[in-house]
This record gives C-alpha cells, sequence and structure tokens, in this order.
C-alpha cells in the first residue's frame, strides 16, 4: 500500500514538474517573440520621461532681456528693474497691445520682419514712447515716417561722439543730455549696426552729402530709433555710454514693454495657399523646358539601330577580330599601361616557350637567355623587356614594333 502511494506520489510530482516546464517554455518564447516591442516600448517611455524632466531650454536670441550669454540684453533688463523700472517681456501683438493699455515704453525689435504693414500700424496707435531697434523699411514707414534708413555704419574709424543736431543744424535732442550719471559726459559708443537720418540725429557720421546717426528721434521725441543696437547687449552694455545711453532711452518710464515678435504674430491666411504659389515664377517655365530636354534625350539615346538578328551560339570569332578588337578597348579607355603589360608577358611567353625555359621560368631569366641567343646587350634587352613603360600611344607603338623585331629575330634562330 505505501510502495504504490509513494510511486503515485512520484508520478504526480513529475506531471506537476512537466506543467511547469511546459509553462515556462510557452512563456519564454512568447518573451522572445515580444522582446522587441517590449524594448521599443520602454525606449519610447524613457524619451518621453526624458523630455517631460528636462529643463527647458536657454534663451539665446540677440537683445533678449532673458539672455544671459554676451549677445544678449539681460544685464540692462535687470539695472532698469532696479531702477524701479517694470521690465515686461513679449512676444506676440495682442498681448502687448493689452499691457500698452496701462501706459509704458515700448521697446520694438522685429529683425525677422514677422509683422505685416496692418500689424505695424495697430502697433503705432499706442500714446507712450516707442523705441525700435534697427528697424526695417516698412517698420519705419508704419512707425516712424519722418525717420529714413541711411546704409550701414562704417566701421573703419573711431567710436561715434555722443553729440546731437537737428537737420537744419539747430539744437541738439532734449531726450539726450550727454552725459552720464548727471556728472561725467557719455562720450561715445561703438561703430556698427544701422545708421537712420530724421529730425534730430545724436551719435553722427558723415556718410555722403548728408551726415547720419547711429540714434535718431523725432521732432517730437516720442520715436526713438536706435541702430546700434549692440550697445543693449551684455557684452558692450558696460562700454564708453552705453550704459547712459540705455537709461536715458529706456528708462523715461515706469514701465518698459519689451517686445520681440514670434513666429505667434505671423499673419495667417484666410484660404490655405497651393504651395505651387509659393515657388517663383522661373520654376514652371524652366521645368517645362526640362521635361522636353528629358524626353528628347530619351528619344535620341533609347531610338533603335534596326531589328535584332538572331544567330545560333556559340560563335567563333576570329582571332584577329578579338585582338582587335580588345586593342580598340585599350585605345577608347587611354589603357596604355594595361596594354603595355599584356604585351610584355605575351612576349616574354613566348621567347620562354622559344628557348625551351618551361612555364614557371622568370622575366629576369629569360632576358639571360635571349642576351645568350642574341647579339645584342643585356642591358638593352632588360630594359626592352622589363623596365620600359610608355606612357603614350606612339611610344607604345614604337615598343611593340621593337618587342616584335626582337621576337622574330629570336623565332628565326
Amino acid at each position: 500500500m505505501s510502495q504504490a502511494t509513494a510511486e503515485g506520489a512520484r508520478t504526480d510530482t513529475g506531471h506537476a514538474s512537466g506543467q511547469e516546464q511546459t509553462a515556462w517554455s510557452v512563456a519564454r518564447q512568447r518573451l522572445r517573440r515580444w522582446a522587441f516591442w517590449l524594448l521599443l516600448g520602454v525606449l519610447l517611455i524613457a524619451a518621453v520621461l526624458v523630455q517631460l524632466l528636462r529643463a527647458p531650454a536657454a534663451d539665446r536670441e540677440d537683445l533678449s532681456p532673458a539672455n544671459p550669454a554676451p549677445n544678449g540684453a539681460m544685464a540692462v533688463a535687470e539695472v532698469l528693474r532696479q531702477q524701479g523700472v517694470e521690465v515686461i517681456p513679449t512676444d506676440s501683438l495682442e498681448q502687448t497691445l493689452r499691457i500698452l493699455e496701462d501706459g509704458g515704453t515700448l521697446l520694438f525689435h522685429d529683425p525677422n520682419n514677422y509683422l505685416d504693414p496692418d500689424q505695424l500700424a495697430r502697433l503705432s496707435d499706442h500714446g507712450g514712447r516707442t523705441v525700435l531697434i534697427r528697424p526695417g523699411f516698412q517698420q519705419l514707414q508704419e512707425l516712424a515716417p519722418e525717420i529714413t534708413a541711411a546704409g550701414r555704419v562704417p566701421e573703419d574709424d573711431g567710436p561715434l561722439a555722443a553729440e546731437c543736431r537737428t537737420n537744419d543744424d539747430g539744437a541738439g535732442s532734449p531726450e539726450l543730455d550727454g552725459r552720464e550719471s548727471g556728472t561725467q559726459p557719455a562720450g561715445s559708443i561703438s561703430r556698427g549696426g544701422l545708421g537712420y537720418r530724421g529730425p534730430v540725429m545724436c551719435f553722427t557720421f558723415e556718410t555722403g552729402a548728408e551726415p547720419a546717426a547711429s540714434y535718431v528721434t523725432s521732432a517730437d521725441g516720442g520715436t526713438i530709433v536706435l541702430g546700434a543696437g549692440h550697445v543693449l547687449s551684455n557684452e558692450e552694455i558696460v562700454d564708453r555710454g552705453n550704459a547712459a545711453l540705455a537709461l536715458n532711452t529706456l528708462g523715461s518710464a515706469d514701465r518698459l514693454v519689451w517686445y520681440r515678435p514670434s513666429l505667434s504674430d505671423l499673419a495667417v491666411p484666410e484660404e490655405p495657399q497651393s504651395p505651387l504659389a509659393l515657388l517663383p515664377a522661373w520654376v514652371a517655365p524652366v521645368t517645362l523646358w526640362l521635361l522636353a530636354v528629358g524626353v528628347l534625350a530619351m528619344l535620341w539615346r533609347g531610338r533603335r539601330l534596326g531589328k535584332l538578328i538572331q544567330e545560333p551560339l556559340p560563335v567563333v570569332v576570329p582571332a584577329a577580330e578579338t585582338a582587335a578588337g580588345r586593342a580598340r578597348l585599350y585605345q577608347d579607355s587611354k589603357s596604355i599601361r594595361r596594354a603595355a603589360a599584356n604585351l610584355r608577358a605575351a612576349t616574354l611567353t613566348r621567347l620562354a616557350a622559344k628557348l625551351r625555359l618551361g612555364a614557371g621560368s622568370s622575366a629576369a631569366a629569360v632576358v639571360d637567355a635571349v642576351a645568350r641567343h642574341s647579339n645584342r646587350p643585356a642591358v638593352e634587352l632588360d630594359r626592352l623587356l622589363r623596365t620600359y613603360i610608355p606612357e603614350s600611344e606612339s611610344q607604345l607603338v614604337d615598343w611593340a614594333q621593337n618587342l616584335q623585331s626582337l621576337e622574330k629575330e629570336i623565332l628565326d634562330q
């Protein structure tokens, strides 16, 4: 009784073990089958987590009040805040107009010309001071019609002095008193940027018949055009009179709205525009011309020379035709050295057979044997059969004739 019970227990144990092995094998096969997709899912989840946990990208835009790099303007913004000026960076037109309803100075810097004329007209309606940084033609026309562009500021001279003049050589601008901290003269600013002409011009330079300036204001002083935008950068704000210029220009009100348009300000047409309408006008005729040239090229290169002629195979070709065809191939491809190598090998093979040197004999052995069976010097034969390399077709022909003459001389003996 006990023996039967033990055998039954062993049978049950073996059956359970077999079931466990079978389940593990199935699970392992399924895991192997889905391993790629599981690994891909883990990588996607990890990428999403990295994007969520990653710190926001630092601002690296030129003259951005949040950019601490040399090309940014964080230093000016922080100094203005310490002087009690509320600096508000904005990147959309609607936000800027909403903030300007409560007053303040507008600093407008749009190097990419994101705003169209209608948007610029809306921006010109605010009643406070407007400071334009390196404005373009369209921006001047809408926001500062009294001021015109005058090209780039020449950089091959000294700094620009802090002097102001009107177009009729009158008094200086009341907006720039030319002093830093109220006691020291503002001195000068470094050259660079763009020049302008207007009712009042400061930091002037000579260009052509009329002077121009890096700092131009309207007649009432409500609009200021600063062509030397680099003076506001962190790298140059401490040089010369740049700090005084920035504080006098941007710190006249308790609030400064620093507006730098972004892609969100781009005007979107009411109807979707066809991609073909974005192409230049010359694309269509050039495309048609290229298609016509391609069709003509296909007709030219794809024409049939005649009907195909069936010929039974194999075809017996005379050796002379084979040699002539191979020679033409070498001639067409300019393979002078390859043709010379074949001629040398064939000549050495025939000479070795004539002189009974055997198939494994070297070129030096063939040269020695030929020297013994001819009246030519061994040095001349060594150069002719081993070292000479023709560089042109005429040299190849002359050398081949010399080989033929030597071979005929040996074979006639």
